[in-house]
């Protein structure tokens, strides 16, 4: 190596001396330590979970300057949703999370399906205004209620049921108000709000098989009976033994099925 060193030619033996004598392992050692900070400054930041609940909270209280509510004797008013004249029916009723994707609009859209598959209306119910306006009526929402489920969160899931519907109302959408409850106990506040002598809607779906459901199935539909005497009862699933079926119209399945006289058109 001395031999070659000897040999070098001048000019390359002062650089490397030069380089040798600028170069500081500490500067290896600082890289290191600010590379993974540059690397996360580079990332793109997330949004705030904060923020993100702030807008869901603001874009649902927004959509209450368009609703009445009705002062009763439940805790909080309640949202009032409009009467619905008959008029000519579609041939097939599908869930929100299909419809939306369907090509053929002339359909009755419905919510009775698993509060996940449309809880996003809820997140922001603005935007789905024209989406919905398309189809040629939709069935208020149907965020459940449960037997067993906390009495508070039953009402908040109606309360906001109907929120949503009389905003959507207000908004220009055919919305057909949704009949549900689930126990006695929610008769106190399942039926304010809801138009008498109105086209409603209301599902049995996921009740079959099941004794207990049933009967109280039973209960709730001859109370909203009684005291909302509808004009004429969209039904989407099983029929049931002792139904109003002289005002219903029976949907199963996402098809049309009047089981009366297999007509299209009500009057």
């Amino acid at each position: 190596m001395a031999y070659e060193n000897e040999h070098r030619p001048q000019k390359e033996t002062l650089f490397l001396k030069r380089e040798q004598e600028s170069f500081n392992p500490r500067i290896l050692d600082k890289m290191g330590n600010n590379l993974p900070q540059n690397s996360l400054n580079n990332r793109k930041k997330p949004k705030k979970n904060s923020s993100r609940t702030a807008d869901l909270i603001l874009n649902k209280q927004d959509i209450l300057n368009h609703v009445e509510f009705i002062d009763s004797t439940v805790p909080f008013p309640m949202p009032k949703v409009h009467k619905v004249n008959p008029f000519e029916l579609p041939n097939i009723a599908i869930p929100f999370s299909k419809a939306l994707y369907r090509s053929n609009k002339d359909l009755v859209l419905v919510f009775y399906e698993p509060d996940i598959n449309f809880a996003r209306i809820l997140h922001n119910p603005k935007r789905y205004v024209e989406p919905l306006k398309r189809f040629a009526c939709v069935v208020g929402p149907d965020f459940s209620q449960k037997i067993g489920m906390n009495k508070f969160v039953n009402f908040h899931n109606h309360w906001w049921n109907m929120a949503l519907t009389a905003f959507y109302q207000s908004q220009g959408v055919l919305m057909i108000p949704n009949v549900t409850w689930s126990d006695p106990t929610s008769y106190s506040y399942a039926f304010i709000g809801i138009p008498r002598h109105s086209v409603v809607a209301i599902n049995c779906t996921g009740i079959k098989g099941n004794n207990v459901a049933k009967y109280l199935w039973r209960k709730g539909y001859e109370e909203a009976i009684k005291v909302l005497e509808p004009i004429l009862i969209i039904r989407y699933g099983d029929k049931m033994p002792g139904e109003r079926e002289d005002i219903s119209v029976y949907y199963e399945n996402i098809n049309l099925k009047n089981l009366r006289n297999g007509r299209k058109r009500i009057s």
